[in-house]
């Protein structure tokens, strides 16, 4: 049976299965060889020390065994090390061995909305734009079955908002209809307006990689979501013959959905489609993050307090 990280009690044995979120080199310590790893499920992350003895070679072949990305079964202790947990393996009385008989779920936060209703909600959205190209630009992306399916799948964050399986489908939408709802009090291309708002992330699909956890992946990094997501958007533009001028408001909107350079905005907004993608993302980023932090706090205090936010208030 699975034991969360947030379930682990210091002094207990603990065996159940992590993914491995770092690991670090054989090194050479009193009584022997030892290495460690970073440990981690959808509850929380923690280091595990495996302890060997002086045989270098057989504590080699365990750190060998696996790599990070990997679910391995742990056995061992729980101990505390500096006022954190962590798990403490010694050689002949615990063990790390890679698995591939695991749940998913059980390592990545899962959206807790029903991703195909939200769906067909954003494809109601798509069904109403009365541009012809914008209509099907659209109709190219969310109406192909590959990209659906990756699209549903894919993560907003690594760690921030909608940072959960189907978090960039919830964060997409809500910036649309939160663009949409603003847009009633300005005079608003309201067709523009919507596929700036469900394109604004779509390169999140390429910029995260996903397996038993969240990460950038290389070209994620060297480039980042905006310029591949507007690239995407160019290249299926062209193909469905998307005029040029309403092409180039589309990716100013997506390269400006930041806002501003210091948050690494290629271009600041510069019109009124522009300026609403940016708050709505803005907005539901963070009202979100507030919101996931209330649901998960168990205090009994009317505060805590978030690394990233500060004090929220739960009351």
């Amino acid at each position: 049976m699975k034991k969360f990280v947030e379930e682990l009690e210091t002094g207990n044995p603990v065996d159940s299965l992590f993914s491995v979120k770092y690991k670090r080199a054989v090194v050479q310590y009193a009584n022997g060889w030892r290495f460690s790893f970073g440990a981690a499920d959808k509850t929380g992350e923690l280091e595990v020390s495996f302890w060997g003895g002086q045989k270098q070679g057989s504590v080699q072949a365990v750190h060998d065994s696996f790599k990070e990305g990997d679910v391995v079964r742990v056995q061992g202790f729980v101990s505390t090390y500096k006022d954190r947990k962590k798990i403490d393996v010694n050689e002949g009385k615990g063990s790390v061995t890679p698995t591939r008989d695991f749940d998913l779920s059980d390592f990545l936060p899962v959206s807790n909305k029903n991703v195909d209703e939200l769906y067909s909600r954003l494809l109601e959205l798509v069904d109403g734009v009365k541009h012809d190209g914008l209509r099907a630009l659209l109709d190219a992306f969310f109406k192909d079955d590959g990209f659906a399916k990756e699209f549903k799948h894919a993560p907003a964050a690594m760690f921030l908002h909608h940072a959960w399986l189907g978090g960039l489908l919830e964060h997409s939408l809500a910036v649309a209809l939160t663009a949409r709802e603003a847009a009633k009090n300005y005079d608003v291309d309201l067709d523009l307006l919507t596929a700036g708002a469900l394109l604004h992330d779509v390169g999140k699909i390429r910029e995260f990689e996903v397996t038993t956890s969240i990460k950038v992946g290389e070209e994620g990094m060297l480039r980042g979501h905006t310029v591949i997501g507007e690239e995407l958007v160019r290249e299926k533009a062209r193909a469905v013959g998307l005029d040029a001028h309403t092409l180039m408001k589309l990716s100013h909107m997506i390269l400006a959905h930041h806002g501003e350079h210091e948050n690494g905005a290629p271009k600041e907004p510069m019109f009124v489609e522009a300026i609403l993608v940016y708050y709505a993302d803005e907005m539901d980023a963070k009202a979100s993050q507030f919101e996931r932090i209330k649901k998960d706090t168990t205090s009994e205090d009317f505060r805590v307090y978030d690394k990233h936010w500060g004090e929220v208030y739960l009351k």
